[in-house]
């Protein structure tokens, strides 16, 4: 009842606004949930996840594997444009970690439900504890987390980051020399089929490494994104 009443006294204070239009009711109204730039899984590649590249894909072809390891297969919920970006900005950075619960629930309705009947678990890659010591919570954990309650999944760690730079202030080359054997996924020992989360595929440097390491565990991953630039 207390915990009712802290929450009650808060909303009439401070009411609840979508992060994109300041209206209030809803961390994200409806108007902006049906205005935003909605992947079609359908379009995309089988491969790689790029949009419209289910014919022809850009995005993993035979050049594109010699220069890097291709993170496969991918989806993701949304193109990251300006409003992808505030959303995602507003929950790792503003610390509104309501949201993880909005965007596991898009990214829910958008998986392919043969997804989720494959993987044995979720899992997610973490954060530095660098990333984790200024936000408060790991951004990643808590959205697989979201996500395992909106599927039926369980949510268990697997991976675990081997040291490496905050990749946001990194170019394409930076990332790929970054990310190169920076994970490790010792307790992925025992599993086959798993289901990895993370908020953003940029390069997908981050994905193909965290899902190396899998690998090297022999076991299989589709990956999972929020936004995908």
């Amino acid at each position: 009842m207390a915990s009712f009443l802290v929450q009650a006294v808060c909303e009439t204070l401070w009411p609840t606004r979508c992060v994109l239009c300041d209206t209030p009711g809803a961390l994200l109204c409806d108007i902006c949930t049906k205005r935003l730039r909605y992947i079609d899984f359908y379009e995309t590649c089988p491969s790689c996840g790029a949009p419209w590249g289910r014919i022809q894909c850009d995005a993993c072809n035979a050049v594109a594997r010699k220069r890097k390891a291709i993170a496969q297969p991918c989806a993701s919920c949304l193109s990251y444009d300006d409003d992808a970006a505030k959303i995602v900005k507003t929950y790792k950075d503003k610390g509104e970690q309501r949201l993880a619960s909005v965007m596991a629930a898009m990214m829910a309705r958008i998986v392919d439900p043969s997804w989720l009947e494959w993987a044995q678990c979720i899992s997610y890659i973490p954060a530095t504890r660098a990333a984790v010591l200024r936000r408060g919570f790991d951004h990643a954990e808590l959205l697989a987390c979201r996500l395992a309650k909106e599927t039926g999944l369980s949510c268990i760690g697997l991976i675990e980051q081997a040291g490496a730079r905050d990749q946001r202030a990194l170019d394409r080359r930076g990332r790929l020399e970054n990310m190169a054997g920076r994970f490790r996924a010792p307790r992925a020992a025992g599993f086959e089929r798993v289901l990895l989360i993370d908020d953003v595929t940029t390069t997908g440097s981050t994905l193909a490494a965290a899902q190396q390491a899998l690998e090297r565990q022999q076991c299989s991953s589709r990956l999972l994104t929020f936004a995908r630039v």
